[in-house]
């Protein structure tokens, strides 16, 4: 990637993030929505992010209890 393509890309995320409100505002932003999902909506959200995270780590967690 060159020099100008970094630079770019590294506006565009601030830009984002700017109009997000921040980090800070956006990961609100995202506790809130979760807050209001159904049991029904939290459960297929962590079907389906443990049915990702098994297809790309087939071989299980990275950390293993002692």
């Amino acid at each position: 990637m060159a020099s100008d393509d970094r630079h770019s890309a590294s506006d565009i995320l601030l830009e984002a993030l700017a109009r997000q409100g921040g980090a800070d505002g956006h990961d609100r932003g995202l506790i809130v929505e979760r807050l209001a999902w159904t049991p029904a909506e939290r459960l297929d959200a962590n079907t389906r992010f443990l049915r990702f995270y098994f297809a790309i780590r087939p071989q299980g967690p990275l950390v293993r209890d002692r």
